[in-house]
């Protein structure tokens, strides 16, 4: 696997063999059928290398003791972190990938599967805030989740050119914990909005 990412790396997935995976893991290339199926899965199973990790360190952040806000800052963190240390096998995903994915079979319901995992590791979390009272109960953690993935994917890709404090953790946070309403300062204070 360490061999296939170093190639997946710098090339694209069409053109990269599996002969040149084994020499350069100095392996044959049947042992690599002993651990793979073909080359897709080689291609999956590294760039999903972690993720279960990944989702256990999430569970834990769910049960710290932290505070509530804390532990949901270290959860985007863990996530953006898994992420940005795949950023290649993920663009290759989004861009080669998506042909295994539409196709189905395998890879589809196993890249299904983990996201599953995250979204209920992050749910879990989220449940914590809402027993805390630090996020509205009205709408399922589930789907929460779900949202805030969306901002950490969006943080990620679509934000990458906008200034550090825009796109800062604390920030997404933020903006996930308080919404994006223009917030009101007391009259008496003389504040004005940010």
């Amino acid at each position: 696997m360490q061999a296939a990412e170093q190639l997946f790396r710098t090339r694209q997935f069409h053109e990269i063999t599996l002969d040149e995976v084994a020499r350069l893991a100095d392996v044959g290339k049947g042992t690599i059928y002993l651990y793979f199926s073909d080359k897709e899965d080689l291609f999956f199973q590294t760039a999903v290398a972690g993720f279960d990790e990944m989702c256990e360190l999430l569970r834990q952040n769910a049960t710290s003791g932290i505070t509530f806000h804390d532990g949901l800052l270290r959860t985007c963190e863990t996530v953006s972190g898994f992420f940005r240390q795949r950023r290649p096998l993920f663009l290759m995903i989004l861009s080669q990938g998506e042909r295994a994915m539409e196709r189905g079979g395998g890879l589809r319901e196993r890249w299904l599967e983990r996201r599953k995992n995250m979204t209920g590791a992050v749910a879990a979390i989220i449940a914590g805030g809402m027993a805390s009272g630090d996020i509205r109960p009205d709408i399922s953690a589930e789907i929460l989740a779900e949202y805030l993935l969306g901002m950490l994917r969006t943080r990620a890709w679509e934000l990458a050119d906008q200034p550090g404090p825009m796109r800062s953790h604390a920030a997404l946070v933020d903006l996930f914990t308080t919404g994006a309403a223009r917030r009101t300062a007391p009259e008496h204070t003389g504040i004005s909005n940010p």
